[in-house]
């Protein structure tokens, strides 16, 4: 049912979802165990984590946040410059950006 709604977090596991009186707050993490770094090279080795909050387009007049779990990986190319790298969900994230597609869409 959820995935009907918002089928462009399909790379996405929720979970959790708490709504609040004016947005719906949407608690996620990548389904991918491994994550690429920008040399190229596939890592699993997880350095660490923290959270980033993407805006979505609304949903029903309510405001939708995606709480995104992010993987920080061990780039195991040793010819690679970055040591660690974050991972980025296809179709969702970009580095350093606070919307989804769809609402950067929706915006411009």
């Amino acid at each position: 049912m959820l995935l009907e709604l918002f089928p462009h977090l399909s790379a996405l596991l929720v979970e959790e979802i708490e709504r609040g009186a004016d947005e719906v707050v949407l608690r996620t993490r990548a389904r991918a165990p491994d994550a690429t770094c920008r040399c190229g090279q596939s890592s699993v080795r997880v350095h660490g984590r923290y959270v980033r909050k993407l805006r979505d387009a609304t949903a029903s007049g309510l405001g939708v946040v995606i709480e995104l779990c992010i993987r920080r990986f061990r780039c195991e190319n040793s010819a690679c410059t970055a040591v660690t790298f974050a991972e980025q969900v296809a179709g969702l994230t970009v580095p350093h950006s606070r919307y989804t597609p769809l609402l950067r869409g929706l915006l411009t």
